[in-house]
């Protein structure tokens, strides 16, 4: 029983050690807007005047500069393409400063300086006052298709030794968990919400809630990046699902991810469990055996020892008619 006894307490003493120290996750860090820019030297200015500009962040190796009306929300249809500029992206850390000359546009204002990479996916705008040229009402596109790239990922957080050994036995864990929304329209987003959950399957979201800050104003061709921390509760075994909402522009788009767990150190403390418990069921077994057999002789001894007698005399007594048979033959001859 006492063996019985030392195994319980080392069970229940594995199973609590993951439930203990569970402390609530450190805030996310603010979030990062990222992308390509451009900025003018000059807030106004006259057509046939020049302004110098200032682009950077991009990862093409060209781009198209030009003046476009009605903040070019229609795209290349707002821009005088004949008055454009194809630039060469130099190499280097440094920004790229030119000197641009402003045509009219072919849409009325407000107007914008349009910077575009060579594959579209890149876009920086910068407003301009262009001097004379008519103002109306802004025209927007008829919305196609989903205006955000969304992507989220997470991976298991860096943790302390206490933490690591809570989650090898299939305690809480911690994951830094990134999400990415990228404008790709062609007008800048306002009131952009996020919401995040986690789950075990596709139609469970009760692990955790993800608590992303809203973007809220994205420009044209920005990236908004955040990371947060978030604690997956016990019992923690196999497939967690990730998943996250943007809304407030066009379509909601939905993105997710899956993460695996496998906590070692609680399946091998369960292999030496059922190793264990092997290893009492064989002992019972044998000393099963060995007591029936006990039993056995100590209610018939003298059949026992009769038993015993006959097995060490059946050697002589077949020596015995061996010899008795030879002397009736020899007689028999004479």
């Amino acid at each position: 029983m006492g063996h019985y006894r030392w195994l319980a307490r080392r069970t229940m003493l594995a199973f609590a050690l993951p439930m203990a120290f569970v402390v609530a996750p450190p805030p996310g860090p603010d979030p990062l807007i990222s992308g390509p820019a451009v900025s003018s030297s000059r807030a106004s200015v006259e057509p046939g005047r020049s302004v110098v500009l200032t682009i950077d962040g991009f990862a093409s190796p060209y781009v198209t500069i030009s003046i476009c009306g009605n903040e070019a929300r229609r795209g290349s249809t707002d821009c005088n393409m004949a008055g454009s500029e194809g630039v060469e992206i130099p190499g280097g850390d440094g920004p790229l400063v030119l000197e641009m000359p402003v045509a009219a546009p072919p849409a009325d204002c407000p107007c914008v300086i349009r910077v575009v990479g060579s594959d579209t996916s890149e876009v920086a705008i910068t407003p301009l006052v262009v001097t004379g040229h008519p103002v109306r009402p802004l025209v927007d596109p008829a919305v196609i298709g989903e205006l955000f790239d969304v992507s989220i990922r997470a991976r298991e957080a860096p943790q302390g030794l206490v933490k690591a050994v809570r989650s090898a036995l299939g305690g809480p864990t911690s994951y830094e968990v990134t999400l990415t929304v990228k404008n790709r329209s062609t007008t800048p987003l306002k009131q952009v919400k996020a919401s995040g959950s986690a789950g075990r399957r596709a139609a469970d979201d009760s692990l955790v809630t993800l608590d992303f800050a809203d973007p809220e104003l994205l420009g044209v061709g920005q990236t908004w990046q955040q990371t947060i921390v978030a604690v997956v509760p016990a019992p923690l075994f196999g497939s967690v699902e990730w998943r996250v909402a943007v809304s407030g522009a066009g379509p909601t788009v939905n993105s997710t991810s899956t993460t695996r767990h496998r906590p070692i150190l609680l399946i091998v403390m369960i292999l030496v469990v059922v190793f264990n418990v092997f290893l009492l069921i064989l002992r019972w077994v044998v000393r099963r055996r060995i007591v029936r057999q006990a039993k056995r002789s100590s209610a018939d001894p003298v059949g026992a020892v009769i038993d015993a007698t006959s097995s060490d005399e059946a050697p002589i007594l077949d020596s015995h008619e061996s010899l008795k048979r030879s002397l009736v033959g020899s007689t028999s001859t004479t």
